[in-house]
Parts: C-alpha cells; structure tokens; sequence
C-alpha cells in the first residue's frame, strides 16, 4: 500500500476510535458513570424502532443489577413474555414496589422510561 493509503486509514481509525470512547455523563443507579455511543436528540416520543435499542442500554445500566443482563431473573423476576400492559409496565418502573423495586421516576425521563418499556415488551 501506498503511504496515501496509510495515512487515510489511520486517520478513520482514530476517528473511530474517538467516537467510540465518548463519555457518557449520565451515571447508573449506583452513580457509577459509564462508556456508550454518543448522546441522540430526544424528540418528544420513543418510535417502536428506536425503543429496543435505546431501551436495552437503559435496562443494563439501571435495570440489569437486579433482573440479570438478559432479563431473565436474578435478584428481581424474569422480564419475558410478561403479559402487562404498557401502561402497568411504565407504572411499575416508575412507582416501583415496596420493599422490592426501587421506582425511577426521579431518575428516568418520560421518553426514557417509554423505551425501557418498548425494550421490555419485545423480549420473547
């Protein structure tokens, strides 16, 4: 290869590789702070499509420590195929339960807590 081409694949690595190492300010349920891809506008309602993908990063960050990494149970109940409503799903995260869930309405937004909702709700 030429020097030309060298040159013009290390630059679009590093560029890459800058862009993947953005930190995130937001912290996790336990304050830590974390690495994800750069921040996306928020424009008002979570569209089907966006929901899974934004809700699986709320859900390993806030959700995961309790319900496992795939959902499926640990210290809180397997999130599959639960049979709710998506209103009863968003109550719940945001409301939480006595002694059991802690609720996420003083941390997670409205449009937050409706992909969190789309996430859970795709799980099969």
């Amino acid at each position: 290869m030429t020097a030309k081409y060298l040159t013009v694949i290390a630059f679009v690595a590093s560029v890459l590789t800058s862009s993947a190492l953005q930190t995130d300010t937001s912290t996790d349920v336990h304050g830590a702070g974390s690495f994800t891809a750069p921040p996306q506008p928020v424009t008002g309602a979570v569209t089907p499509n966006a929901g899974p993908p934004k809700g699986r990063t709320l859900f390993l960050r806030n959700c995961a420590h309790c319900h496992g990494a795939s959902a499926h149970g640990d210290d809180g109940p397997d999130l599959h195929d639960l049979g709710f409503t998506d209103d009863w799903i968003a109550n719940r995260i945001r409301k939480g339960k006595a002694g059991q869930m802690t609720a996420f309405a003083g941390k997670l937004k409205p449009p937050e807590i409706a992909a969190l909702v789309a996430y859970v709700q795709s799980l099969k």
